[in-house]
């Protein structure tokens, strides 16, 4: 099945998108489509999104929990890897706070954890930008 899709149809179309339509996005999506996304629009979207534009898709998919941890659960490593790896700091700040990740007993962190394989970790761990965690596991 090919696309005609290209990344930068991707990044010209976020431009146009609203808040609305990015919560609106967010809240239909199904973890069988996220399974189907190739890691090089989701790159593309990562690369296009603005600060504004990621807090109101996360703050959406923290509101529909229950969808949240099927989601995690379907990202492919490929996908991971190509999302880990353009990731702006920034972008990573606001995914901390929304999802409260630091937090250890954060329900929304219990749910990614929950649902990210060993493996998938590694490939986060490999591919996250070097010089961003100054804070190693403190344990």
């Amino acid at each position: 099945m090919s696309t005609s899709v290209q990344p930068q149809d991707i990044k010209e179309e976020l431009k146009k998108l609203t808040k609305q339509d990015l919560q609106d996005a967010a809240a239909k999506i199904t973890p069988q489509q996220i399974e189907k996304v190739p890691p090089e629009h989701i790159k593309a979207a990562i690369e296009a999104m603005s600060d504004e534009q990621l807090t109101a898709i996360l703050q959406t998919l923290k509101k529909n929990q229950g969808q949240l941890g099927p989601m995690v659960a379907q990202l492919t490593e490929e996908q991971l890897q190509s999302a880990v790896g353009c990731v702006r700091p920034a972008q990573k700040e606001i995914a901390i706070k929304e999802f409260d990740l630091n937090n250890q007993n954060s329900p929304l962190a219990s749910i990614v954890n929950q649902n990210i394989s060993e493996k998938k970790r590694e490939v986060i761990k490999s591919n996250a930008p070097k010089g961003e965690d100054r804070k190693e596991e403190a344990k």
